[in-house]
């Protein structure tokens, strides 16, 4: 391990303009305009290859991602597909000289890409691909799919040989599974970043579980495997393979059978419980001395959401940067945000930050209430995996407690680093922190699987200084020295070569203008100007449902909620209701969204979420007892009390207060946590 670059890039310093480490110092003088290709001078990954590697291991392997990225051409277009295979066979038209994001069709993660990446043309497949079901068959399609996104110029060339023809080194290793549906995400960041496919299969317990640690050696050894099979060197920091992204539903929390030295220990530190777990992410791609010889980041889930963070990872900006610091004590100074105010604008990002007395849950809620619109979010929070606190940890008042339904409905995708307990130990539970965060369309998350000591967290100043010199976010984020960089309990969630750069330091090319389509894609724009024609002479709703989806789809917010105004008085706008929440929402058309919402027969969780994200803190203007009614059967689980606090003095105001006492009686007799049914019972009386 580098020890110059490590100990240069924790130094903040000014972070657009300066580095501390001499290496970083030449690179950032000469380099960043020679990354982006012109008329006059097309980098090559060989020349990006070779200028990365005369700087230090870990500014090195983030040149070496920014090479790539700005030799790629993106085509200024999405395309949607139905289905798995069609993603794959899109993916396989991917080449050197142009590439562009493709989406498995639904109905929150692609539209959320669309409305961040904001395309010139969204193109719809209609005809899907053939379903491939064997496995050999499967496997050998995915391998052709990253050989032609690497220009592979003879039938059945190896990815490894693709893309080691164009004098590019592989960064890392995609591990997929065939039987997995994450495998989506991993041939897509394998097509590009130029990582070599490596296939594992086996059952490791599903996100929420704790693997055993025969289970986890027999995975850790697959994993190892995976790499040796490359014949690419591998075994410290500094080789040609950095990364392992691990694209495959895995438990997220281990048990290690390692011997007490290689478990952290730090003063005030109790002694580890063996049977505690530790976040799989960090105990994988490891040395027997436990030293770390390559970084892991995780995708799995729904092939909707893997395809959305590779997506995510691969073609988005990170130039908005929020940062929430809930600590009031001086005593957590390290952990907050003062030395970025004026570097990060610096560098070129933008920067919106909570702190002090902006940093409490009421500052939080009307974040909610307004939108969250960054690209990156650093929180400092405290809690548990159900639960959060706005606060000094220890000395924050119950009121500040935020629950699963305060985290917001995003309207774009987001980074995240929430340096929180627990929040990520049952990641893929509706009912957690960190799943919450997960459904609403976070893809790429630092957070812990149990309780890490908060030294165990890198302080956001420190990552972002890394990721300004080209640090991949997950790499930056881990703690490189020290008893926490030995294998412990913060998860690192996504691919593990995507980039936080500084906006000044490299600048891609702008994207090339798409053809038009050609038969089997349908144009959403040309859809949507169609069916809005066409629903002038609608009589059931058909096609006035049809293209209200499709403004949705395309990202077209704003005239959705037009087109909705228009509709909200026919006969059918009960059946329209459900589709328009989404774009009233975030529109903020907080009086629309109560009439819409109204309509629905059955609110789903999220659209319950929306209800009090948008109107909890302004029940005060709601004159109508039916309409309150409405959010007592909206109050959501866990932490009921939350919603109740600010329910019943608006349902007291509007029917009585012994209705109101009646109802939340009611409610609490349904509670089924002892603890909660104990404190709505307080409330009642």
């Amino acid at each position: 391990m580098n020890s110059s670059c490590i100990s240069g890039l924790k130094s903040v310093g000014q972070l657009g303009a300066t580095v501390a480490c001499v290496a970083c110092v030449t690179m950032f003088a000469a380099t960043p305009l020679t990354l982006m290709p012109t008329a006059a001078q097309e980098t090559t990954p060989a020349a990006a290859n070779s200028l990365a590697q005369q700087q230090p291991w870990c500014v090195e392997l983030g040149l070496r991602v920014a090479g790539v990225e700005a030799k790629i051409p993106t085509l200024d277009r999405v395309v949607l597909v139905k289905d798995e295979a069609s993603f794959l066979d899109e993916i396989s038209h991917w080449r050197l000289e142009s590439r562009w994001p493709v989406l498995i069709e639904d109905d929150i993660f692609a539209p959320q890409f669309i409305r961040a990446f904001k395309p010139a043309q969204v193109l719809r497949r209609v005809e899907q691909a053939p379903n491939v079901d064997d496995p050999a068959v499967l496997k050998a399609a995915i391998e052709t799919a990253v050989s032609n996104a690497w220009n592979a110029t003879a039938p059945n060339t190896p990815p490894l040989s693709a893309i080691r023809a164009q004098t590019y080194t592989p960064p890392g290793i995609a591990i997929m599974d065939h039987t997995d549906p994450a495998w989506v995400a991993g041939v897509a960041l394998a097509a590009g970043r130029g990582l070599v496919p490596v296939f594992i299969q086996g059952n490791y317990g599903g996100a929420n579980d704790v693997l055993a640690a025969d289970q986890f050696d027999k995975l850790s050894k697959a994993v190892d495997q995976g790499f040796i099979t490359t014949g690419l060197s591998y075994g410290q920091l500094g080789d040609d393979l950095e990364t392992a992204v691990l694209c495959k539903t895995t438990a997220q929390k281990t048990i290690l059978d390692v011997p007490a030295t290689l478990r952290p220990s730090a003063r005030g530190m109790p002694a580890i419980n063996p049977a505690e777990p530790v976040a799989v992410t960090d105990a994988l791609c490891r040395n027997v001395n436990g030293s770390r010889y390559a970084f892991c980041g995780a995708i799995f889930g729904s092939s909707k959401y893997c395809a959305y963070a590779a997506m995510s990872s691969l073609f988005l900006s990170r130039n908005s940067i929020g940062a929430f610091n809930s600590y009031q004590s001086a005593d957590f100074a390290k952990y907050g945000f003062s030395e970025i105010t004026q570097t990060l604008p610096e560098a070129g990002f933008k920067l919106k930050v909570w702190s002090d007395t902006t940093a409490h849950m009421l500052d939080w809620r009307q974040i909610l209430s307004q939108g969250f619109d960054g690209d990156v979010l650093f929180l400092n929070s405290s809690g548990n995996s159900d639960f959060f606190e706005l606060g000094t940890p220890g000395k924050t008042p119950i009121q500040e407690r935020g629950a699963p339904g305060d985290i917001p409905i995003l309207s774009k995708p987001l980074v995240l680093h929430m340096i929180h307990s627990w929040s990520l130990t049952a990641p893929m539970s509706h009912a957690s922190i960190g799943g919450r965060w997960l459904e609403s369309g976070v893809y790429a998350y630092v957070g812990s699987v149990q309780e890490p000591y908060l030294l165990a967290f890198n302080p956001p100043a420190e990552i972002l200084a890394r990721c300004a010199r080209f640090v991949p976010y997950l790499i930056a984020a881990r703690v490189w020295e020290g008893p926490f960089s030995l294998p412990w309990r913060v998860a690192t969630l996504g691919d593990p070569l995507m980039l936080i750069q500084a906006p000044k330091a490299l600048q891609l090319s702008a994207r090339k203008a798409p053809p038009p389509p050609v038969p089997g894609q349908e144009d959403l724009l040309v859809n949507c100007k169609n069916r809005m024609i066409q629903s002038k002479q609608d009589t059931d709703g058909a096609t006035s449902i049809a293209a209200l989806y499709e403004l949705i789809q395309r990202g077209e917010d704003k005239i959705a909620t037009q087109f909705w105004l228009a509709c909200a008085a026919k006969s059918f706008a009960p059946r329209m209701a459900s589709f328009a929440l989404e774009p009233l929402f975030r529109q903020r058309n907080a009086d629309q969204f109560l009439k819409a919402y109204s309509m629905v027969a059955q609110p789903t969780p999220r659209a319950n979420d929306m209800l009090w994200q948008l109107w909890g803190d302004q029940l005060v203007q709601i004159k109508n007892g039916d309409t309150i009614l409405m959010f007592e059967k909206a109050v959501r689980a866990p932490w009921a009390i939350n919603d109740w606090r600010r329910l019943l003095p608006a349902l007291s105001r509007l029917t009585s207060a012994d209705t109101a006492r009646d109802i939340l009686l009611k409610s609490a007799a349904r509670e089924s946590d002892k603890n909660q049914k104990k404190i709505l019972q307080e409330l009642a009386n």
